[in-house]
């Protein structure tokens, strides 16, 4: 059966009378208590002034990494691509730091990294700038101890900076490092070799080969090497001079006997006019010639009045008269089959014409070096051809260490024999394979009727 509940019964009547009695008494009292007015207003006044203190600081923090993150990245052209300005003021770069040192315990995390990436980008860009400036040993030479890999490393390490127009300063600079490197490293090879070749074979250097080491020199840009060569260089210079001197005093004695023969001597050819070539200052301004004889006999020291001139690369031969100071040509250019003659300045020691007897000194050492004799009965005593010892059959003159003998080379017994400081040579017909000739066939009878004692033989 259900359960019946019994409530305890209330006096409704009397409990909301008591009610409205409290509520009333309440709100009286509040009206009438001025303490708690002032309380509260204490309260409110202590609220608003601790939020708007928080909304200042806060905005004080806010603008604080604002303004700090503006006045790093001001330094960059592009914040992105983090490329700094061409210019970083030094003054901008301490008020930086003097902000970072003082405010950094307020800096947020991205401040924080704004600043590690202005710091890093203008060290690597110092240091970057440091790699080049250490290539330099003054404006005009670089320092010991670079090569071409520690170059191409930089070269590759320049890329890094972001600024085109300080990548570009650092470059040329660089690509100025690497032209005196090459030159300096291409110099040093040319003239190692030049100056070994000297000093192994004492042949004394052309005229060409001089010029080309003093201007190899020239370019040398590291002090060390350029030390190391400057005393051989004037070696092979003052060796091409020595060798130079000899040769015009030989001409000088040779022209001047020419001379004398010539005194009182009978007219046997008749008169040939002239060729006749307007020169101004050396160079020719009408004639058959376009080339500045003048220039280049001038640079070999040559005042003679005859020259034949043999151009190595043209592979011919010119006869060159000399008149007032000047050289014009005499005739055509002689075609040559062969031309192995070392550059430089020769005498003609004689005109050799069925020599089959022959004998020619070929030691340097002798009194009588590259002196020709018809018959070794004509040689002195004294003279490497009247010692039977030095009979051989050698058929190269380059090969016979002390006399050469014509019976030996039967292409020799009509020629032109050459004579340098430390070389001899020969011009005839045919087209030899030997060294030291200059062989041609179809020239070889206009040079010898035209070439005389007298005559230089210059190999340019």
């Amino acid at each position: 059966m259900p359960t019946l509940i019994f409530l305890p019964r209330v006096n409704w009547v009397q409990w909301r009378k008591t009610s409205i009695r409290k509520d009333d008494g309440a709100a009286l009292g509040t009206r009438r208590s001025p303490q708690y007015q002032h309380a509260k207003r204490v309260i409110l006044v202590i609220a608003n002034i601790v939020m708007a203190s928080f909304l200042v600081l806060l905005f004080s923090w806010w603008f604080l990494n604002h303004h700090f993150n503006g006045q790093v990245e001001a330094q960059y052209t592009n914040v992105a691509q983090r490329a700094l300005k061409t210019t970083v003021p030094p003054a901008a770069r301490q008020d930086l730091q003097t902000s970072h040192d003082r405010w950094q315990w307020a800096f947020t995390d991205h401040s924080r990294q704004v600043w590690q990436h202005f710091t890093t980008d203008w060290a690597k860009r110092q240091e970057r700038a440091k790699l080049v400036t250490e290539l330099y040993a003054d404006k005009d030479h670089y320092q010991d101890g670079v090569t071409s890999a520690r170059l191409n490393t930089i070269d590759q390490t320049l890329l890094q900076e972001k600024n085109s127009t300080v990548y570009q300063d650092q470059k040329n600079r660089l690509d100025t490092v690497q032209v005196w490197f090459q030159q300096t490293t291409d110099a040093n090879a040319f003239i190692q070799k030049i100056y070994s070749d000297y000093t192994a074979t004492k042949v004394v250097p052309t005229l060409q080969q001089v010029a080309q080491t003093k201007a190899y020199y020239s370019l040398i840009r590291n002090r060390t090497i350029a030390d190391r060569w400057r005393q051989p260089v004037q070696n092979l210079a003052a060796a091409f001079d020595k060798n130079t001197s000899a040769t015009n005093a030989a001409q000088s004695a040779a022209e001047q006997k020419a001379l004398d023969e010539l005194k009182n001597a009978p007219l046997t050819q008749g008169y040939t006019p002239a060729q006749v070539t307007i020169s101004q200052g050396g160079e020719t301004l009408a004639g058959n010639s376009g080339t500045n004889y003048d220039s280049i006999l001038s640079n070999a020291d040559i005042t003679a009045t005859s020259v034949l001139l043999v151009d190595q690369s043209a592979k011919t031969a010119q006869f060159l008269h000399r008149s007032s100071g000047h050289y014009s040509t005499t005739g055509d250019a002689i075609t040559l089959d062969n031309l192995s003659l070392s550059g430089g300045q020769y005498s003609v020691s004689a005109m050799i014409s069925g020599g089959a007897q022959g004998a020619v000194v070929t030691a340097p050492s002798a009194s009588d070096f590259g002196q020709y004799y018809a018959q070794a009965s004509a040689a002195p005593s004294t003279s490497p051809v009247a010692d039977s010892a030095n009979s051989n059959d050698t058929s190269d003159f380059n090969d016979a260490s002390t006399v050469f003998w014509l019976r030996n080379n039967t292409d020799l017994q009509n020629s032109i024999l050459l004579k340098g400081q430390t070389t001899i040579g020969f011009i005839a017909a045919g087209a030899s394979t030997l060294g030291n000739m200059i062989s041609t066939s179809s020239g070889y009878t206009t040079i010898a009727n035209q070439i005389t004692s007298s005559t230089v033989v210059y190999v340019y």
